[in-house]
């Protein structure tokens, strides 16, 4: 038993390795047409091919209709890395809000040795990996963010300072993927990704910070989203 057991995380590593996606979203506006470049490193110690199909998201919400990209399939190396191109444009007239959909990307593992065997195809000695759908957000109209860090404090606990805090989505008709930037009078930094807060939405935190043992260590806050990196929010301390 013991030795199925290892085999199967061997398995589940080696295929974990070979999914490494950057960035993992899309976060953008898409009336005006949006591009976004995703970048496969594959560290599997396999060849590796990946299928990808864009599928549908919410009811009366989803974009994927209106996604072009490229390419379907492709074949990384060990070591290596290549680049899948999604563009989004939403048709004249969509209703402004925030809209989404699913990318879904599936793994085959190959032979080192994968000769001629065109794409799309598996070759002899192939293992199938992976299937996982990744949701995608953007949104219709001009909605800049406009969320905040409010009611915060510090505290020990356990030995360790914890920020602890009201995170308020103001924003109207969309979501905001943001994270939080803790930055020491030092130029030591802790990093905090937040996730989603849905349109008119907020939630509580508490993260730890481990880097600082007192709030006068720390030199400022910035609460910025994910993947632009648009600055929302400086707190300085």
């Amino acid at each position: 038993m013991k030795k199925y057991i290892l085999i199967l995380i061997i398995m589940l590593n080696t295929l974990a390795s070979a999914f490494h996606i950057s960035p993992d979203g899309f976060g953008k506006r898409v009336d005006e047409g949006a591009m976004q470049e995703y970048t496969f490193k594959n560290n599997s110690g396999k060849t590796v091919r990946y299928r990808f199909k864009m599928l549908p998201g919410k009811d009366g919400r989803s974009m994927h209709e209106w996604i072009e990209f490229e390419p379907k399939v492709m074949t990384i190396k060990n070591a290596e890395s290549k680049k899948l191109k999604v563009f989004v444009k939403s048709p004249p007239g969509t209703p402004i809000g925030d809209y989404n959909f699913y990318m879904n990307v599936e793994t085959v593992t190959l032979p080192n040795t994968i000769g001629n065997t065109k794409e799309g195809t598996a070759a002899a000695g192939s293992t199938v990996g992976l299937s996982i759908n990744i949701e995608m957000i953007g949104w219709v109209g001009d909605l800049p963010a406009q969320l905040k860090l409010e009611k915060y404090d510090f505290h020990t606990k356990d030995g360790i300072l914890h920020l602890k805090g009201f995170v308020n989505n103001r924003t109207e008709n969309r979501f905001v993927r943001y994270m939080l930037d803790v930055i020491g009078n030092n130029g030591q930094r802790e990093t905090f990704y937040g996730g989603v807060i849905t349109a008119k939405n907020s939630r509580n935190i508490e993260v730890p910070l481990p880097k600082f043992k007192k709030k006068s260590d720390i030199w400022k806050i910035e609460v910025r989203e994910t993947l632009d990196r648009n600055l929302l929010q400086t707190i300085n301390f």
